[in-house]
């Protein structure tokens, strides 16, 4: 969706909602239910088709915008099911999914400064104070495998919280053992993936913009990305901002590393037997539906077992990372602890994910003795190769 449209511009399409609240569950027949709002609370007004009529309703002048509004407006996690499920609001122009929609009506309410208090508070002050969200993050390759002119690039996203920097470092090491000789992107400021999400669409072109025009330098090589939020980004919204983007090659981490075990690059060492299940992160999984890869590398691990939680791979669950709205109270919190009793009715030993936001969120709703059962991908996979 161009960052020109307005909600006037989706007014007719909010319209043809049916009511029917099919986005908020999966497939048939297990109909399970994805939406993590809509499993709080289950009432239309708390699903994809609730925001829409909500923004009708702020149109039509039947409600004016408000703190509630916002801080409904800032409660959906952006799970991305009503974007897999809908199949007729997209139909209509401007052609944009439910959830587009509702970063829409996030950017009006931040035009208007109603901005919930908390973590979104604290991205917005952010953003006030120097124009960009979130800190440099330059990696630091062995001699070995560091070449300005590598084939392989990897982007150095810039770090929100320290779970990102705790798995770049474990990623680090791996390029370490597979060899390949890599450089790195690595430039101040957002992708923009978290400012379209949250509505700071203001800041977002020139970020993109200024990205953009270093890329073109990478031109034939293969970028590898590590943050689902940030591959996503790039490859479904950069072609919509920016005129002249051509897409690079990219590829996620979880692909790299199932690559290598394919090539013989990483070799799994012999270790002790462990049952795990496999989160798909929300944007890894229905946002670029990379479900595979991350299988395929737990496969080429000896002594891993993998078992399936109840909803997996495009019926997911959330892990509620990205909620900073509290029109539901506690939100976040109860939306991973969803998920991780989903887990531990497994019987597994570990919850493997390939998203920082994810990993972050479910060891925050961990007691402290059970932090360490949640691991990222690339970690397992430096423990046992």
């Amino acid at each position: 969706m161009k960052l020109t449209t307005t909600l006037k511009d989706v007014q007719g399409t909010a319209s043809r909602c049916l009511r029917d609240a099919r986005c908020t569950y999966g497939s048939w027949p297990e109909n399970h239910s994805l939406c993590p709002i809509y499993w709080h609370e289950p009432s239309f007004t708390f699903s994809a088709g609730g925001y829409l009529f909500l923004i009708m309703a702020l149109l039509e002048k039947k409600i004016d915008f408000g703190q509630d509004t916002a801080e409904f407006a800032f409660s959906c996690t952006g799970c991305m099911a009503c974007e897999s499920n809908c199949r007729i609001i997209p139909c209509h122009a401007p052609h944009a999914g439910p959830l587009d929609i509702i970063r829409l009506l996030r950017s009006e309410v931040v035009k208007r400064g109603l901005i919930p208090q908390g973590a979104a508070r604290k991205v917005y002050d952010e953003i006030q104070k120097r124009g960009d969200y979130g800190q440099v993050n330059s990696l630091e390759f062995p001699e070995k495998i560091s070449r300005d002119d590598a084939d392989t690039v990897v982007f150095a996203e810039c770090a929100h919280i320290p779970a990102q920097k705790d798995i770049f470092e474990v990623v680090i090491k791996v390029l370490e053992k597979i060899g390949t000789p890599v450089s790195q992107f690595a430039e101040k400021g957002c992708c923009g993936s978290t400012l379209y999400d949250f509505g700071f669409w203001e800041q977002l072109e020139p970020l993109a913009r200024a990205n953009w025009e270093k890329m073109k330098a990478l031109k034939g090589k293969k970028i590898v990305i590590v943050n689902p939020h940030c591959l996503e980004f790039m490859v479904k919204r950069y072609p919509e901002i920016l005129p002249d983007y051509s897409s690079p090659q990219y590829q996620h981490m979880s692909e790299l590393l199932a690559d290598a075990f394919k090539d013989g690059k990483l070799k799994s060492k012999k270790g002790d037997k462990v049952k795990v299940t496999y989160h798909d992160p929300c944007y890894l999984g229905r946002g670029l539906n990379i479900y595979d890869a991350p299988r395929e590398v737990l496969s080429s691990l000896g002594g891993v077992e993998l078992v399936e939680m109840r909803r997996n791979r495009e019926d997911s669950f959330c892990c509620g990372a990205r909620t900073l709205g509290h029109y539901v109270p506690n939100l976040r919190a109860h939306t991973a602890r969803e998920r991780i009793e989903e887990f531990k009715d497994t019987g597994a030993d570990l919850m493997i994910t390939a998203c920082a936001y994810c990993k972050d969120r479910f060891r925050k709703v961990l007691p402290a003795k059970e932090k360490e059962r949640v691991k990222d991908l690339v970690e397992l996979v430096d423990e046992r190769t």
